[in-house]
């Protein structure tokens, strides 16, 4: 098996610049090619809540 590629999901939302360092270090990586952040925006806000309540009831 061959792998082209990694998708990483965070378990929180990050400032900017915490994202940039992170962003940084992985391109130093060897063979890393691309870093692309994912803004998160209102739908993460309300999908997260909504996780939270249905797993309390």
């Amino acid at each position: 098996m061959t792998i082209k590629g990694l998708v990483v999901h965070l378990r929180r939302d990050w400032d900017d610049h915490k994202a940039e360092q992170t962003i940084d270090t992985l391109m130093m990586i060897k063979k890393v090619s691309k870093v692309s952040p994912i803004a998160a925006g209102y739908e993460d806000d309300l999908n997260r809540q909504r996780v939270e309540r249905e797993l309390r009831d």
